[in-house]
């Protein structure tokens, strides 16, 4: 019988590819501005709410990220570096990423996830680090996009498991 936890993951993941397998239909009926390719630097201040006993948290994940236009979606590719303070314990994150996102007008929803090294010095602990993000971008301008997204982060055999929610901030080059 599968527990709770296996069973959230599981409609996680499921509700994860439905988006977007529904986004990739949608994506000939409305596209950002202008077809694009280029770098870009993402930006995420995060908040996490206190749960089983944990206090507040919070972090920023800078990203730097290489975006190609292809048929109304842009695939990225980036590296992602990220410092949170998260169930009263402060863990570091290193990882390379990926990013689908489907233009509709001047929204960007996307799906992006990472895999990675992380580490948490109070504990002297490293193991493998995940992320998966759902969000959406509202483009500004073509430089200046601002959005908001939520992430589910942890280090594998740890305590340093977490979701969070954030602001998005995207400059690009």
């Amino acid at each position: 019988m599968r527990s709770r936890h296996s069973i959230a993951r599981f409609r996680f993941g499921l509700f994860g590819s439905a988006l977007a397998v529904a986004l990739l239909l949608i994506a000939k009926q409305g596209r950002a501005a202008d077809d694009y390719s280029g770098w870009s630097l993402n930006f995420t201040p995060v908040l996490m709410g206190p749960r089983d006993g944990y206090g507040w948290g919070g972090g920023v994940d800078p990203e730097v990220k290489y975006t190609i236009e292809r048929d109304g979606a842009r695939l990225s590719a980036g590296l992602r570096v990220g410092g949170y303070y998260a169930n009263d314990l402060f863990g570091i994150m290193v990882m390379p990423t990926l990013r689908i996102t489907v233009p509709v007008g001047r929204l960007e929803p996307y799906a992006a996830f990472g895999m990675g090294y992380g580490w948490i010095p109070e504990q002297d602990a490293e193991d493998i680090a995940t992320m998966s993000r759902l969000g959406v971008v509202f483009r500004v301008n073509q430089r200046l996009g601002i959005g908001l997204e939520g992430t589910l982060q942890k280090i594998e055999r740890s305590e340093f498991r977490f979701p969070s929610l954030g602001s998005a901030v995207t400059f690009d080059f």
